[in-house]
């Protein structure tokens, strides 16, 4: 539990400003009711609502949020926590709703499903599900903000069984996915309400193969990112969702806010609110002031993780400038040196993909990393929380073997070698060597190691192109022999045919004895 607390509270310093942490704590009250249901008793369990509640339950309250979660809610369960949600949110300054399971829609009315829901006649619509209306009741009023993020779009056969008992005029009205809900005209003040659904309207969110959806893995990334607002934020989820799904699934926002709402803080007004003060002090109180809280070091790493993101001179003395003597300070300027020398120095190659010379590996893990990340110890179940899918498993190899630490090579599989590639990597760093990452860890090693990914990436997509190559001149050398027996086959068998045919003026027995003669010396010469 401790440890638990101790992650949300590093996480939330992510979000705070350059000076003292209660200074960026959020003025107003912010509340989130997040909802997640898989386990259908009358139609097919949903893999994943489960889980996506739990990722935004865990997204929210590390943004500050206080945070009423369930999963698996009957009718009496859900009714009870909307009540008490509605309750702690009447004052709040931002209020969210995330609800993830099965939805319906009739009329153009919106009804979410609790997992006990059996939708077989027509007032059941009524008795054994939630009106959307409820859950927007239950929203603060202005001037607070107001936001409700709806998963729920999946392919639901409790419609189709709704459908049926429906009267003809009703089923008829009765769509696919969710009905457009107009934020507009639904508040007047300072505040505002935005509507987000996980696809277009009418169309069929996808539950995902990994173990989160699409669209709550997108809002997981994106939503509390720091100094992004909101809608930008949606923007980009929208972006990850349609790339993940090929275009197939589109999310989509309504909004009439007043104001901009940034979910993980406007971290631009905070750090230019406290330049000026942290430009007055001497260079030494400035280095002091940034390790005064062990949890501060988040806030450097965000800094640092931008600079070496967008990898200009410009953003790493920015960093230098805030951070003189700071974690990274060593590695911003051997950055810089190479970015202002004539010749770029060329990351040394590496054999096999993803992994590099000694010498990279001993320039970055120089970087010192702060005692609070040491102190979190790796499980399966911290590393399950980073939900890698394959590609996030060939990056991670990629970014060990550029360190150095052999990993067999990047095929995404974290079999033995990765796992002792992972301690190694971690015994080397003054880690608890358990083999197993926390997410503070792999955010560390990614800092660690993108300034040298774009050539790492190169020449691990020109060996891949090369072994592609390599295997498909060895399938063509491997099928042009068989190519040519099976030529002198057809060829042979079609000349001796036609001999016999001249002469067999018999049509049936020619070809009798054609096929006959030419399978026989088919099997000869095929057997040399």
């Amino acid at each position: 539990m401790l440890r638990r607390l101790g992650l949300i509270v590093a996480l939330f310093a992510v979000f705070l400003s350059f000076g003292p942490a209660s200074a960026a704590i959020p003025s107003g009250k912010r509340v989130a009711l997040v909802i997640g249901n898989s386990a259908y008793k009358h139609a097919v369990e949903l893999p994943n609502p489960k889980n996506d509640a739990k990722l935004m339950a865990e997204t929210l309250r590390a943004a500050g949020f206080t945070v009423l979660d369930g999963e698996n809610l009957d009718k009496a369960a859900m009714t009870v926590l909307v009540d008490q949600f509605t309750e702690i949110a009447y004052d709040a300054e931002v209020a969210i709703v995330y609800y993830a399971g099965h939805g319906l829609q009739v009329d153009g009315r919106n009804y979410l499903v609790p997992v006990d829901a059996q939708l077989e006649k027509a007032a059941q619509l009524q008795t054994r599900t939630i009106p959307a209306d409820k859950v927007l009741a239950a929203l603060p009023p202005d001037p607070a903000v107001s936001i409700i993020i709806l998963d729920a779009c999946r392919d639901n056969p409790l419609a189709r069984t709704l459908a049926k008992a429906l009267p003809a005029s009703r089923s008829s009205s009765m769509g696919v996915g969710l009905a457009p809900v107009q934020a507009n005209g639904q508040s007047t003040g300072s505040g505002g309400l935005l509507i987000a659904y996980a696809t277009d309207p009418g169309a069929v969110a996808y539950d995902g193969k990994g173990i989160n959806s699409p669209y709550t893995a997108a809002l997981a990334r994106h939503l509390t990112t720091p100094g992004l607002e909101i809608q930008s934020a949606l923007t980009r989820v929208r972006a990850d969702v349609s790339e993940a799904t090929g275009g197939a699934q589109r999310p989509w926002h309504n909004a009439s806010l007043s104001r901009e709402v940034f979910i993980g803080g406007d971290l631009k007004a905070e750090v230019q609110a406290q330049v000026p003060a942290t430009e007055a002090k001497p260079a030494g109180d400035t280095a002091a002031a940034s390790g005064a809280s062990e949890v501060n070091w988040t806030v450097e790493q965000k800094l640092w993780e931008e600079a070496s993101k967008r990898n200009t001179v410009a953003h790493y003395e920015l960093y230098l400038q805030q951070y003189p003597s700071g974690n990274f300070a060593t590695l911003a300027k051997l950055n810089l040196d190479q970015l202002k020398a004539v010749d770029t120095t060329e990351v040394a190659s590496i054999t096999p993909a993803g992994e590099a010379s000694a010498s990279a590996s001993q320039v970055r893990t120089a970087v010192a990393i702060p005692d609070d990340v040491k102190l979190t110890v790796g499980t399966p179940e911290t590393e399950a929380t980073l939900n890698l899918d394959r590609e996030s498993r060939i990056d991670l190899q990629l970014r060990l073997g550029a360190l150095g630490h052999v990993t067999g090579g990047a095929d995404g599989a974290l079999g033995t070698k990765s796992r002792n590639a992972i301690g190694s990597w971690q015994r080397q760093n003054g880690l608890v060597e358990t083999t197993y990452l926390t997410q503070q860890q792999h955010m560390f090693l990614v800092v660690q190691t993108d300034p040298m990914m774009p050539q790492i990436r190169a020449q691990y997509e020109s060996q891949k192109a090369a072994i592609a190559n390599r295997k498909a001149q060895q399938w063509q050398q491997r099928e042009k022999p068989t190519a040519q027996r099976n030529y002198k086959k057809q060829r042979n068998g079609a000349v001796l045919e036609g001999r016999v045919r001249r002469n067999n003026p018999d049509p049936a027995g020619a070809a009798f004895m054609g096929g006959l003669i030419g399978g026989a010396l088919g099997g000869i010469i095929g057997s040399r």
